[in-house]
């Protein structure tokens, strides 16, 4: 029979595979990277006060470029559409390496992932807590696209197809 040790594979982090940052001040500067191979990683709030004691805020972007797999390509990077994507719209924010971050199994038909929502006793999944509103979003029938997937929530079950297909 065997030695009895198990082969373990290396697991990647969900930011292993960015190979670059940068900073976007304005969605038309995000959606330029957008189009060409970075994926927004998050979009966070700045605010600063001045001398005065006035408060402004403003939107700022992170996006991250991916490592390039052995054909060249950006690992699976949403391949830049010719359409400009609208990043301001009222999608609830949510770190995609959350949901990269899950154990995705495909279709038998190859269009589209599927992914549990809740543990074997029923209870949600911890890693997704940080999602919460956006899941909400989805269990009340909407579909909402991140990071190059339409996602839809049927059930225990988190789905997503890629959106260019």
């Amino acid at each position: 029979m065997g030695t009895g040790k198990r082969r373990r594979r290396k697991m990647d982090t969900p930011y292993a595979r960015i190979t670059e940052i940068r900073e976007a001040s304005t969605s038309a500067e995000a959606n330029e990277c957008l189009g060409s191979g970075f994926v927004l990683i998050k979009a966070v709030e700045k605010r600063e006060t001045d001398a005065l004691g006035r408060q402004s805020s403003n939107i700022v972007y992170v996006l991250g470029k991916l490592k390039a797999n052995g054909n060249g390509h950006a690992a699976r990077a949403p391949t830049p559409s010719s359409e400009p994507v609208n990043i301001m719209d009222d999608t609830p924010q949510v770190d995609s390496s959350i949901l990269e971050s899950r154990p995705w199994k495909s279709y038998a038909s190859g269009e589209g992932e599927w992914t549990f929502v809740v543990n074997q006793d029923g209870s949600p999944v911890a890693e997704l807590e940080p999602a919460k509103e956006f899941l909400e979003r989805l269990g009340n029938g909407e579909d909402l696209v991140v990071g190059g997937y339409k996602y839809r929530l049927r059930g225990k079950f988190l789905k997503r197809y890629p959106v260019n297909a």
